[in-house]
Order: C-alpha cells, then structure tokens, then sequence
C-alpha cells in the first residue's frame, strides 16, 4: 500500500467516484465526482441517463432521483470538461473495474465513444484492491484478501464516513482514507 500511495503522490492523482442507475450491463450514471488527494473538489455534476427515467433499486442506495438529474447535462456534454480534467491524470477510483465499466456503458448509451477516444480502459488504480492486503482480512471462499467496502474501510481507518454513496463524497473519503494510511505508514 505504501508503494501505491508513493506512485499516487508521484503522480498528482485525482480521486473519481461515480453513481449509477443500478449495476448490471445497461446501468447508467447518474453523479461524478472528481477530487485530489487532499481532498479538493475538481469536478462534480449529476448526469442525465439516456434510457434510465427509473431506478427505484439504486434510489434506495444513493437517493438520487429523476427530478435530480432531469436538466442536468448528459454524458456527452460533459465530454469536453471531462476529458480536461481526466486526460493524461492518474485517477485513482474506489472499485475501479465498476466505476469504469460504468462510465464506459454510459458513453456507449450516448453513442459518444468519438468524444471520449482518449479515456483508456484499465489505466486507473484501484483503490480497493490495493486498500485489501493492507487490511489484511483473508478471503476465504476465493482465496487472497477480501475486498472491503469503502464505508467500512474508512471506518476501519477512523475516517469519518459521511452522505456515503453521493459521488462527491465518497470521493473525498476516499481521498481520506489514501490520507490516513499514508500517515499510518510514514
């Protein structure tokens, strides 16, 4: 973990977190939130789904309706802003694979994979599994360590866990629990 952390520092990373209409292959976002690793809001919008009109399931989760996301911009408008504050960054995410699945269904969804040829897949570190063997917590059905959720990794940390599952805010504690195992390992 501490290898980790010295290569996002090295690095200036940035922190995402998303939020999703659900987590199968037709899911879409509905939040992105972008922050640096001190913490500092980068980027922040609701997303307007372009199938999704109901997503009663992640609702309960997250909270976020239609009436939040109804006039807020689609992913392909926030394409250009995006692509500013993302491209040529490391971008750390908490549970990495979903988040870029998620992001990339979306593009699909628009039709706006030309707007975002340059995002490549699997160039962001994943926080999670990196988080895991520091924990130490041994997986016993698949074998290796267990994945923690961010909830419970920051308050395994003693971070405070605060309006979880809102992208922004899931994004600074992640950026906080970074912070806390970093002064832990100096």
């Amino acid at each position: 973990m501490k290898k980790f952390i010295q290569q996002l520092r090295k690095n200036n990373a940035l922190i995402l977190d998303t939020e999703t209409t659900g987590l199968d292959n037709r899911a879409e976002l509905l939040q992105i939130g972008i922050v640096t690793l001190d913490g500092e809001p980068v980027f922040h919008s609701y997303v307007q789904p372009i199938f999704a009109r109901r997503w009663s399931d992640a609702q309960r989760v997250h909270g976020i309706s239609w009436q939040d996301v109804q006039d807020a911009p689609t992913i392909s408008e926030l394409a250009a802003k995006l692509q500013e504050v993302l491209e040529e960054q490391t971008v750390a995410v908490y549970n990495a694979d979903f988040d870029g699945r998620m992001l990339r269904q979306s593009i699909r969804a628009a039709k706006a994979a030309r707007q975002f040829q340059w995002l490549q897949e699997g160039r962001w570190p994943c926080v999670m599994k990196a988080y895991a063997p520091y924990w130490g917590q041994r997986n016993r059905r698949y074998g290796g360590y267990k994945w923690q959720s961010l909830t419970n990794a920051c308050r395994q940390q003693g971070v405070p866990v605060a309006s979880a599952h809102d992208a922004l805010a899931d994004a600074k504690m992640t950026a906080a629990l970074i912070r806390a195992v970093e002064k832990k390992l100096l």
